[in-house]
């Protein structure tokens, strides 16, 4: 599925409610995957990028790449996604996935989702960054800190998680995950501030290599089961 920027501008912060507008990074490209103790790496996804709104106690606005009106698209995980977050003033920084009866993840059904079509498998929701909590900002504070507050306050479910990761060592997971045939890797620097538009510094996009016939299909929980020491930003 072919990325698209977010149409969402730099916003000022307010002190009664969540912004309707957050400054939104957007990766820089890198040549493939090295290991450094100031990155947390975690799966590129295959799914559309989307930013998600949680204030008293309610999934109040989704936006997503390529979509018109994704809360129809992806309206189960209205019920999901606040039952499982233990703060409230939230938004989250994340990724729509599409999963079929058995969990594994489908791009044509994604596809199909996207063009709205709601029968089509059944929706998910990874987050990989907390951008408010607590109705304030953390758009200024690190990936760090930003990244273990996140871990503390969203509970695992069957579909809405916090993104799988390893510190320092982006060829492990990289080995890992192409027996998936994922091909992306996500590198952020754990001391970077969120800021608006292309941050190669802050956040990289890595190729795993050359499309490799994959030896399992991806399975959202068997993904996020992989045996390493994960996230932690810690």
């Amino acid at each position: 599925m072919p990325d698209e920027q977010l149409d969402l501008r730099i916003s000022t912060e307010r002190a009664a409610g969540l912004p309707d507008r957050v400054p939104v990074m957007q990766p820089g490209q890198g040549d493939g995957p090295f290991d450094d103790p100031d990155f947390l790496f975690e799966p590129w996804w295959p799914g559309v990028r989307a930013l998600a709104w949680v204030e008293h106690g309610r999934l109040t606005r989704l936006r997503a790449e390529g979509m018109a009106e994704p809360m129809r698209g992806f309206a189960e995980l209205a019920d999901e996604l606040p039952e499982r977050l233990m703060a409230d003033g939230v938004v989250l920084d994340g990724w729509l996935l599409a999963l079929d009866e058995g969990g594994w993840l489908d791009v044509d059904l994604l596809r199909r989702r996207v063009a709205g079509d709601r029968r089509a498998g059944r929706p998910a929701f990874v987050a990989a960054d907390l951008l408010w909590t607590d109705g304030a900002s953390w758009t200024r504070r690190s990936f760090h800190a930003r990244r273990r507050r996140l871990e503390s306050i969203l509970l695992d479910g069957d579909r809405c998680v916090v993104s799988h990761a390893l510190r320092g060592e982006g060829t492990l997971l990289a080995e890992a995950l192409g027996r998936f045939g994922l091909q992306g890797l996500s590198a952020r620097n754990l001391r970077a501030r969120v800021r608006a538009g292309v941050a190669p510094d802050a956040w990289l996009r890595l190729p795993i290599g050359a499309a490799q016939r994959p030896i399992e299909r991806p399975r959202l929980a068997l993904i996020q089961r992989l045996p390493l020491d994960d996230g932690s930003a810690g």
